[in-house]
């Protein structure tokens, strides 16, 4: 199913390993194909991620967009404990966000973890890079 993205200018898109960037006016992109998107606002830099979920979110992130589930596995575990501890209280939507990466929805929890992370972590001006 094919996705229609409107894209301001310098907005970028974020599709797998790579980064789409609008140089012009307002642009409509329909994107087809299998791979893992994000718009720049859905991304959060290493350096944004600064408490244990939204080390998490950049974990997920990273295996969603390189789709590269064993390569993240490992890192993934420390900062979910972490952010269990940290949070206490949002211990069952924590629960539900590891339910979803042992089903490989890594897209699905990304939207879960995002509700539990301040705003101000993403700024779509400052996510150029991911690395």
């Amino acid at each position: 199913m094919p996705l229609r993205f409107d894209l301001g200018p310098f907005e970028k898109l974020y599709i797998g390993k790579s980064v789409l960037t609008n140089k012009g006016n307002r642009t409509m992109f329909i994107v087809e194909g299998d791979s893992p998107i994000l718009r720049a606002r859905d991304v959060l830099t290493a350096e944004r991620a600064i408490d244990a979920v939204e080390r998490l979110y950049r974990c997920v992130q990273q295996m969603y967009l390189e789709e590269d589930d064993q390569k993240y596995q490992n890192l993934y575990r420390a900062p979910a404990a972490q952010a269990i501890s940290e949070h206490p209280t949002c211990r069952s939507e924590l629960a539900n966000a590891d339910k979803l990466i042992k089903r490989h929805q890594q897209y699905e929890e990304l939207r879960v973890l995002k509700k539990l992370i301040r705003q101000a972590a993403f700024s779509a001006t400052n996510a150029a890079d991911l690395v």
